[in-house]
């Protein structure tokens, strides 16, 4: 059933596609009469009036409140605007979520391919193209010399650490009398 068929008090569907898809299923409060998406003057020389496409605007009550889409094909049976897929059948929509669940489930099983098509393709780009094979080689060295550099100074820091123990307690030391230096 296309736009053009549906009117006030017919279901809407409208699935939400934003975040977590969700279904909001309302009413047809309002709708207009069909009318050129494009005014005459905005196209000029147009073939008098042949094949210009005529849209409507549906003003939909849907969980209390009124929302108004705008500019919809008349002679279509699903419509999209922005991240929501509307129509005023049940059965397009279940088409529509199918059709989504199976794209969903192509993109998930192609996953691993494109993993190992950005790990293979990196090694093949390097053999192809050998400035590319030498900047991946200098950025490694770089992240290898800054590794080794932090842990030189990790390494440093702690032997700092150390020394300072060990002057803090000679220090103590030297400042203790011994049983010799009593006696005397």
């Amino acid at each position: 059933m296309d736009f053009n068929s549906l009117g006030q008090g017919s279901a809407f569907y409208v699935l939400n596609k934003a975040g977590k898809p969700t279904l909001l299923v309302g009413t047809i409060k309002s709708r207009t009469q069909p009318q050129a998406k494009y005014q005459a003057t905005a196209v000029p020389n147009a073939f008098n009036g042949a094949n210009i496409q005529q849209v409507i605007n549906i003003t939909a009550t849907i969980d209390g409140k009124d929302e108004t889409f705008t500019e919809i094909p008349v002679n279509v049976e699903v419509a999209q605007s922005g991240d929501k897929i509307f129509t005023g059948s049940r059965d397009a929509m279940i088409s529509v979520v199918d059709g989504l669940i199976n794209q969903s489930k192509k993109i998930l099983s192609d996953v691993e391919y494109h993993k190992t098509m950005i790990e293979e393709g990196d090694k093949i780009l390097e053999v192809l193209n050998p400035k590319y094979a030498e900047e991946k080689k200098q950025a490694k060295t770089i992240a290898d010399l800054e590794k080794g550099y932090s842990d030189i100074s990790k390494r440093f820091a702690k032997v700092e650490s150390d020394q300072a123990q060990i002057l803090a307690m000679l220090k103590q030391m030297s400042q203790k009398p011994t049983k010799n230096s009593e006696k005397l």
